[in-house]
């Protein structure tokens, strides 16, 4: 796995460029009459009471299955009073716009776009807050319903997750041959997750960031397609990752553009969590060329919007969930955060303010295809987060079954 993962590297650098103790918990109304509020409040019922529980998804019950694939889809059909788009979608926009930033406030604007959600130190934070908002969204559908996580180790979690009674197959329709490995099948995803059966994406949100040209509607995989086809990840690189100390060590090789070996030795490439979007999407390698060129061929390689992809959540609930095991593992709290100065781009400093939660002082680039801004939810001006506010998952309302099972044990 490991040669996989080094030519595998130069990938990931082209195609990714409810309870609280005093503390802000974000609610959502219930989804009724198709209107839908993105609001926050503070609930102060108990510290750490009545915590939303993710489990891993191969422990997932054929009715759980069901309730999660009927809350998304419904979020993908219901479309809020005022907006072009449907929840999902919105949803999707948002994570768009995060890889596209420029900043309006003194001091930091200089008309660049900005990347919020990746590459720095807000990787986590704002992905955990971002997915905790989605969970959010599905429970206003059905309460009981929250994000599975995706144990990357786990090898029984692709039959699972990637089967027609849950999030669909591989894609289907196009065969690839890759020289002296074999021909390898890939393509629109067929099923309840097709744009045939409603899975419809919109064209100005699922663009190719380096051309501008729409992706098209379809929901794509490529399953395991080399380089991105050795599975599972190795316990032991998971291990390796949460014996780091530094804050920007860990996050650097659990994104994915580090590894670390036994010896220390740094390796830049594409691993972990770049590795399974890869994993997922599919990529393709053209050694013909100078410089060698890679093309993510699927929806989960093309990160902007990969969440059109269902599993993108479980994918990220599960970095979330190795972020909080390294947290609860002696690492809590601000002091294993990078502190605040000039260091990072705005955004990922531990007291910036992270877009969209921040009163309006960033905008995303519009894509080539239309105008990004008329298809984001508006946002109240006193929605404000920064990462320091999001360094305790329980206190965003949730935690994971990995560790409701040691303590029953």
């Amino acid at each position: 796995m490991k040669y996989l993962l080094k030519s595998f590297k130069i990938l990931i650098y082209s195609v990714l460029l409810v309870s609280a103790c005093a503390l802000t918990v974000f609610a959502h109304d219930r989804l009724e009459n198709r209107q839908y509020k993105y609001h926050w409040n503070y609930n102060f019922p108990g510290k750490y009471a009545h915590l939303a529980v993710r489990k891993n998804v191969t422990d997932l019950t054929p009715a759980e299955k069901t309730a999660f694939v009927k809350a998304i889809k419904t979020l993908k059909t219901v479309i809020p009073a005022g907006s072009k788009l449907s929840i999902y979608d919105q949803f999707v926009a948002i994570h768009l716009g995060a890889t596209r930033l420029i900043h309006n406030h003194k001091g930091h604007s200089d008309g660049s776009a900005q990347e919020l959600a990746h590459e720095n130190a807000a990787f986590f934070p704002w992905h955990r807050e971002y997915i905790r908002r989605f969970e959010q969204a599905l429970q206003a559908v059905d309460q009981t319903v929250t994000l599975p996580y995706w144990d990357w180790t786990d090898a029984k979690a692709l039959d699972v997750i990637f089967n027609d009674d849950f999030l669909g197959s591989n894609g289907q329709g196009v065969t690839i041959k890759i020289p002296n490995q074999g021909n390898f099948t890939g393509g629109a995803v067929p099923g309840a997750f097709s744009a045939a059966n409603g899975w419809v994406m919109n064209p100005a949100l699922n663009i190719d960031t380096d051309t501008g040209i729409s992706l098209g509607t379809s929901l794509v995989r490529f399953l395991r397609l080399p380089p991105a086809s050795d599975y599972p990840v190795p316990k032991k690189d998971i291990q390796r990752v949460l014996a780091l100390n530094d804050y920007s060590l860990f996050r650097a090789a659990l994104e994915g553009f580090i590894s670390i070996d036994e010896q220390g030795k740094v390796t830049p490439g594409g691993f972990i969590h770049n590795y399974i979007h890869g994993l997922v999407g599919g990529v393709q390698i053209d050694a013909s060329t100078t410089p060698i060129k890679f093309k993510g061929l699927g929806t989960m390689s093309n990160i902007p919007s990969s969440p059109y992809d269902p599993v993108f959540w479980l994918h990220h609930a599960n970095a979330d969930r190795l972020w909080a095991e390294w947290q609860d593992n002696g690492h809590k709290g601000s002091d294993f955060y990078p502190p605040d100065g000039h260091s990072q781009p705005y955004g990922h400093n531990l007291k910036d303010l992270m877009w969209p939660w921040d009163g309006g002082m960033s905008t995303p680039k519009a894509t080539a295809l239309g105008d990004l801004l008329s298809l984001l939810p508006n946002f109240n001006s006193s929605d404000l987060v920064r990462p320091i506010d999001v360094l305790n998952h329980r206190e965003l309302g949730y935690t994971y079954e990995t560790w409701e099972r040691k303590t029953q044990r």
